[in-house]
C-alpha cells in the first residue's frame, strides 16, 4: 500500500468520527434548554441573552464522548494539514476555540456550552455549528488531493534528475568515443522523459513500456503532434542501433544526443 493509500484511509476515518461528533453535538443542542437572561430594566449589555442550562444527566455521556472524539480528530487533522496545507492551518487553528465573545464560536464553544446564545433557535444554532465544522472537515478532505500533486511533484524533480544525469553521462560517453554506450544512455534518457509526460497526462502505462509505446501513447490522446512523434520515432531507431550489433556512426550518436536534449 503506497504513502497515499494510507493517507486515504485516514482521511476518510477521521471523516467518519466528523459525522459522528456532528451527530453527537445536534443530540446536545437539541437535547438542552436554553434560558433567556435579560438585561437588567435601562441596561444594555451587548450580551447574549439565553444561557445554556446544565446538561441533562442522560447526555453527560454524550458529550464526553463528543469532545473527546473531537480531541482526537482536531489533533489528528493538524499533523496532516501542518506537513501538506500548512497555508490552512490558521483557519483550521481558528475554527477550534474563540478567543472572547467577539469572535465567532468554535467547535469546542459548541461542546462546552459555556458561551450564551442571542436567540433560542436551536436549528439556527445548529447550522452555525455545522457552517464552522464544515470548514475544518474540507480542508482536511483536501489533503488526499494536495498529497498527491506533491508526489507527483517530486517524482517530476526526481525524474528530471535522473534524466539530466543520464544525459551528461551520455555526452562524457561520447567525448571518449564511446558512442553505442552514449546513444543508449540517450534512449534511456528520452524513454524516462515519456514516462514523466505519461504519468503528467494521466496517461496509463505499462512499466516495461519503451519509447514506441509510450510515444504512441501521447499522440493518440493528441498531447504530442505528429511531426514530434516523428522525431521521436527517428531517434528511436537511432537508439535500437546501439542495442544490436550493427555498426553505429559517430554522426548517428551526435544527432541522437543532441535530438534528445532538444525534446527533454
Amino acid at each position: 500500500m503506497s504513502d497515499i493509500d494510507l493517507i486515504n484511509r485516514e482521511i476518510e476515518s477521521l471523516e467518519i468520527l466528523a459525522n459522528e461528533i456532528e451527530n453527537q453535538v445536534v443530540t446536545l443542542i437539541e437535547g438542552t434548554s436554553l434560558l433567556y437572561k435579560p438585561d437588567p430594566p435601562g441596561v444594555i449589555s451587548g450580551f447574549p441573552d439565553y444561557e445554556w442550562a446544565r446538561i441533562p444527566e442522560n447526555l453527560k455521556m454524550t458529550q464526553r464522548s463528543a469532545i473527546r472524539n473531537y480531541q482526537r480528530y482536531f489533533s489528528s487533522a493538524v499533523h496532516y494539514i501542518t506537513d501538506f496545507l500548512p497555508e490552512r492551518e490558521e483557519e483550521f487553528q481558528r475554527c477550534y476555540e474563540a478567543k472572547d465573545y467577539f469572535h465567532s464560536p468554535g467547535i469546542m464553544d459548541f461542546l462546552q456550552f459555556k458561551r450564551g446564545e442571542s436567540s433560542n433557535n436551536k436549528n439556527e444554532i445548529i447550522d452555525n455549528f455545522i457552517s464552522r465544522f464544515e470548514i475544518q472537515r474540507s480542508i482536511l478532505l483536501s489533503i488526499p488531493f494536495i498529497a498527491k500533486i506533491k508526489e507527483k511533484k517530486l517524482r517530476e524533480i526526481i525524474s528530471v534528475d535522473f534524466i539530466e544525469r543520464e544525459i551528461d553521462q551520455s555526452e562524457y560517453l561520447f567525448n571518449i568515443n564511446c558512442y553505442r554506450a552514449a546513444g543508449a544512455l540517450a534512449g534511456v534518457a528520452l524513454e524516462q522523459h515519456l514516462k514523466v509526460l505519461c504519468e503528467k497526462y494521466e496517461l496509463v502505462c505499462k512499466k516495461k513500456d519503451t519509447i514506441e509505446p509510450l510515444v504512441q501513447k501521447l499522440y493518440e490522446n493528441k498531447k504530442i503532434d505528429l511531426s514530434i512523434m516523428k522525431r521521436i520515432q527517428h531517434l528511436a531507431s537511432l537508439r535500437d542501433k546501439c542495442a544490436h550489433p550493427s555498426d553505429v556512426e559517430k554522426g548517428e550518436i551526435k544527432e541522437l544526443i543532441e535530438g534528445v536534449k532538444r525534446i527533454v
